[in-house]
């Protein structure tokens, strides 16, 4: 279950054991010409309790900034894609096709500046070394996601964005959406050699 701490005009939530797709934690990247940055998309099952606690933040959030118009803010966002919550399958903007491991499913998108890297843990809560992130944290695999929700105010147009703060392994999965799952003793298998016996140590 999710985790909720409030600071101002932001929400904090612990998203765990979620599938990550469009990862990019390793090193920042620029999407359409824009500033390079660290992020990736959490997938959200339309059952999955977070989904409450999500749409939860994102109202707390709205009412604090728009006060009794919150709602038709959230809506106005929601209708124009400014809402970091995607509450419908998430489709490629060229082909209109939806992402593989997207089907019938929510996500959710965040992203962090190019000098504030998300903190990154394997499965037993180590620190992952910077040469190994992209091989642990590939799109596909499942991990736990500390987020942070928060309002974007800009004149040509408000948000409400999701920053990254810091993700741990959870477990492996198929491999999708430009990333590449570790590799197994399997893959190998057909290269091995026959291990050689003790006496032929000597």
């Amino acid at each position: 279950m999710s985790t909720t701490t409030e600071t101002r005009r932001a929400i904090t939530l612990m998203l765990s054991n979620k599938r990550l797709g469009f990862v990019d934690l390793a090193e920042p990247r620029s999407v359409n010409g824009g500033k390079p940055s660290f992020g990736l998309r959490v997938i959200i099952d339309p059952k999955d309790g977070d989904v409450k606690a999500l749409n939860e933040a994102i109202a707390e959030i709205a009412t604090h900034q728009w006060k009794d118009k919150a709602k038709t803010q959230i809506d106005m966002l929601t209708e124009k894609n400014r809402v970091a919550f995607l509450q419908k399958e998430y489709r490629s903007a060229s082909s209109g096709d939806v992402h593989k491991g997207f089907e019938g499913m929510f996500s959710l998108g965040a992203s962090a500046p190019s000098d504030k890297q998300p903190s990154c843990f394997d499965e037993f809560g180590k620190e992952i070394a910077q040469v190994d992130i992209r091989r642990k944290l590939y799109s596909g695999c499942y991990a736990h996601v500390k987020v942070e929700l928060y309002p974007l105010l800009r004149d040509d147009g408000n948000r409400i964005n999701a920053a990254v703060l810091g993700v741990m392994f959870a477990g492996d999965g198929e491999s999708f959406g430009g990333g590449s799952g570790p590799a197994t003793a399997d893959d190998f298998s057909g290269f091995a050699k026959a291990a050689p016996e003790a006496e032929d140590l000597f």
